[in-house]
């Protein structure tokens, strides 16, 4: 992790993508925040900075399946402190971007792109000539930083340039001091990296499969 990820810019992230998904907004808890998603795969989630005492409690005191516990950390330090129960669900990567550069919105012949805002949340939209979605992506904010969420193409239209002109007409709307996050998977982290996007932290989560 790198000074770039601060508890107050992780708590503001956690908040943006909460406005953007339309669930709780997060509350401390255990030392860290939790986020009541209420799905059917996930209760709630406890979130941390680190993977450090706080967290390694919480992973002591939860026993039950659909409680995620994510920390900014490397999964090899996550597992190395929580009890056997747990297991990795997931590696991704905190990011941000430093230039705020955005690209101009270029579209393939036959795609169109509609961009809404509808109670703080921002959504960009592709469609293909036949109207179906090709490509997709979110966005909301709070406390000064951006999160960008779900940005999403469709298998059979990737490499088309689509999530770059996603996230270039969600970033248009940011002011130049906006600090924009998201978490990454590994092939989102390969696209971001060309667009000025850096890693800040690997993302770990783990979970208590069912029996």
């Amino acid at each position: 992790m790198t000074a770039d990820l601060t508890s107050q810019r992780l708590e503001a992230w956690l908040s943006a993508r909460s406005i953007a998904r339309g669930v709780p907004a997060p509350v401390r808890d255990r030392g860290g925040w939790r986020v009541d998603t209420g799905s059917a795969a996930e209760l709630c989630r406890y979130v941390f900075l680190e993977a450090d005492a706080a967290f390694r409690t919480a992973a002591d005191a939860i026993d039950s399946p659909r409680m995620f516990l994510k920390a900014c950390a490397p999964a090899a330090d996550v597992l190395a402190i929580v009890p056997s129960r747990w297991t990795v669900q997931s590696v991704a990567w905190m990011m941000v971007q430093d230039s705020h550069c955005d690209d101009p919105v270029s579209l393939p012949e036959g795609y169109t792109l509609d961009l809404t805002t509808q109670r703080d949340v921002a959504s960009a939209v592709i469609a293909d000539a036949a109207g179906t979605l090709a490509a997709s992506g979110y966005g909301a904010m709070a406390g000064g930083v951006f999160c960008y969420d779900r940005i999403v193409t469709q298998p059979e239209h990737r490499r088309r340039g689509l999530g770059r002109a996603i996230m270039s007409v969600l970033g248009q709307r940011q002011a130049p001091e906006t600090l924009r996050m998201l978490a990454a998977t590994d092939a989102g982290r390969a696209l971001y990296e060309t667009m000025g996007w850096r890693v800040v932290a690997p993302y770990t989560t783990i979970e208590i499969l069912r029996a």
